[in-house]
């Protein structure tokens, strides 16, 4: 195991992240915009975590 995987703001990140995607399917036509601002935004908490522990 990953020491990031054990930190616990990583593991939230990853709640989030399952959250965010559910949300996905629920936003109104003609949102794509943000549904893909939240996509990146909510895969990148986690990347940057694990980025950030690694160093």
């Amino acid at each position: 195991m990953f020491g990031h995987e054990d930190f616990k703001p990583y593991q939230l990140s990853i709640e989030f992240l399952s959250t965010a995607m559910g949300m996905l399917d629920r936003f109104p036509k003609g949102t794509s915009h943000l549904k893909d601002q939240l996509k990146r935004a909510a895969t990148s908490i986690p990347l940057n975590i694990a980025e950030g522990q690694g160093r």
